[in-house]
């Protein structure tokens, strides 16, 4: 089967949610993530679960497909991007609301009814998040920004393009001001969405660098130069690492006069001492790291343009399994019949251990009917 047999939705009764999962190398995680999509999910009459792996060189497409979920892998490391795993996950989902987790979140239950709520009560909003890991908000507030993940409306977000394939990283926040731009709202919900791991060392900044993560801002920003409102909204979340652009510049400036590179480094210091005894030596080390990595990136991105959605190989994308439309409660019932090959009432790994329950006659069947 191919990528676009699978997209064909015609005459299939579309589910209430498609849940995009995007994972690289997470066989440590990508079993609790799926779980707890499951567990988030057991109110919602239908839905779907789409993986898209970037090729990882792990086992998390075999631990993925232990379940009823339909798996894709982008084979080659050329097309890989986080941006690249939630358009192909785009173009498979059917239904009208599309949840986007990384592999390496855990969802919770709270948020998602809420979300998806608050999302079919408001014509305006596009996208809803929560917090992430712990939460201090007391109410709803507008978002000016996505992150993290998101409940979004399917039309909304085809609306605008959706994700761009070839960025690199930010894809989600050059979405969530091209949806602003479009007219719509983003929410922030008061409760947490997902649990994610953090990473405040070192190590955290040189791997994001290795990947290039750091290179997408600058692909946004040269990409968006023919929307002065977009690149307003983009250069205001760069003014940290402007800022320490200017004051770096100031420092080169320096070494030409000696008293002003004394007063330059005392600054540095007295700058650094302050950030520290807030944040810690070793966090404020790598904050540090972070700025002036992505300062570098933020160059070399402008330098790169960025090739048309359109181009980007959906035919490359593999097949590994589809799954089919769940019904929750998640974990209720007896598998059913699977068009996988599986001969009728005969239930496949996934089925004995997150057997979905149905509540219609189309529970079982493949999404690539």
């Amino acid at each position: 089967m191919t990528i676009s047999e699978l997209a064909d939705h015609d005459g299939d009764a579309a589910p209430q949610l498609s849940v995009v999962i995007i994972a690289y190398n997470e066989e440590d995680r990508i079993r609790e993530c799926i779980e707890s999509v499951f567990d988030a999910c057991r109110d919602v009459d239908g839905f779907e679960v789409i993986l898209v792996d970037s090729n990882s060189t792990d086992r998390t497409v075999e631990y993925a497909t232990e379940y009823p979920i339909t798996v894709l892998r982008i084979p080659s490391d050329d097309l890989t991007t986080p941006s690249a795993g939630r358009y192909v996950g785009t173009h498979v989902a059917s239904a009208e609301r599309i949840l986007f987790v990384d592999g390496d979140m855990e969802l919770t239950e709270t948020w998602l009814p809420e979300a998806m709520a608050y999302l079919a009560a408001h014509d305006d909003v596009a996208a809803v998040e929560g917090c992430l890991n712990n939460s201090t908000q007391t109410g709803i507030s507008e978002a000016d920004k996505l992150g993290g993940a998101m409940l979004s409306d399917a039309e909304a977000l085809d609306e605008i393009g959706g994700f761009d394939p070839y960025l690199r990283s930010n894809e989600d926040i050059d979405v969530g001001f091209r949806l602003r731009a479009a007219g719509y709202r983003l929410v922030r919900l008061p409760e947490v969405s997902v649990i994610h791991p953090e990473d405040d060392t070192i190590s955290e900044p040189i791997r994001r660098w290795g990947h290039g993560y750091y290179i997408g801002q600058g692909q946004i920003l040269r990409s968006r130069l023919d929307s002065p409102t977009i690149l307003r909204w983009q250069l205001r979340r760069q003014r940290y690492k402007l800022g320490l652009l200017a004051w770096l510049s100031a420092g080169v400036v320096s070494l030409f006069v000696a008293p002003l590179l004394l007063l330059w480094t005392l600054l540095s210091l007295l700058g650094f001492g302050i950030v520290a005894s807030r944040r810690g030596v070793m966090r404020s080390v790598t904050i540090l790291t972070a700025k002036t990595l992505g300062i570098a990136g933020l160059f070399i991105g402008l330098t790169r343009p960025i090739p048309p959605a359109e181009e980007y190989p959906l035919s490359a994308v593999e097949v590994v399994a589809t799954g089919r439309t769940l019904a929750g409660p998640a974990r209720n019932g007896e598998g059913t019949g699977d068009e996988d090959g599986s001969p009728e009432g005969e239930t496949t790994a996934g089925d004995e251990k997150y057997a979905a329950g149905n509540r219609d006659d189309d529970a079982g069947k493949s999404v690539d009917n």
